[in-house]
């Protein structure tokens, strides 16, 4: 890491504000990409191409506030795995759900999140990255419009429809009481 001199003021360089950039939004968009890619990619892989693409143009951007060039970035990424013909299923790496008092209830949490990952793969790639930056990354439409390079009439489409789609998907799963 270097800081420059000058006329008496220190600068932070890009390397090293890229370098903070990297460790303040790593683990959210490690986050987001596995939200989107499921177990179609390693969304480590998917937040390690990103940042490389970011570090290959670094001298482009402004990194005083990289939070919505590392987002864009991410979700472009994740996006481009998903445009690309499926090759293999990789093993479900559902997270774990948060402790509960009983073993059954650990077990039914974690059943949920498998169904509800299951379902939001399913989902159209456009849907899925509009519902996951929403609901997940609690974005504005703005936000989101402005990620997904889309218009905020047809970011809310993608929202309703995504919701829509996951209820019709869950619908056996959460009436098999």
């Amino acid at each position: 890491m270097s800081i420059q001199e000058n006329s008496g003021v220190k600068e932070t360089s890009t390397e090293e504000l890229f370098e903070r950039a990297v460790r303040q939004h790593s683990r959210r968009m490690l986050a987001i990409a596995r939200s989107i890619v499921g177990n179609r990619a390693s969304p480590e892989d998917v937040v390690q191409q990103a940042f490389m693409n970011l570090y290959e143009h670094r001298n482009r951007y402004d990194w005083q506030q990289p939070g919505g060039l590392v987002r864009r970035t991410v979700v472009n990424e994740a996006l481009r795995i998903l445009r690309q013909p499926r090759v293999t299923m990789l093993a479900d790496d559902a997270a774990e759900p948060e402790q509960s008092n009983s073993p059954g209830q650990r077990m039914m949490e974690s059943e949920t999140i498998v169904q509800v990952r299951r379902a939001i793969d399913k989902l159209p790639e456009n849907f899925r990255a509009a519902l996951v930056l929403c609901e997940y990354e609690k974005m504005s439409y703005a936000q989101i419009s402005e990620t997904l390079e889309a218009t905020i009439p047809q970011v809310k489409t993608w929202i309703f429809r995504a919701r829509r789609q996951l209820a019709e998907m869950l619908k056996s799963y959460v009436n098999q009481d």
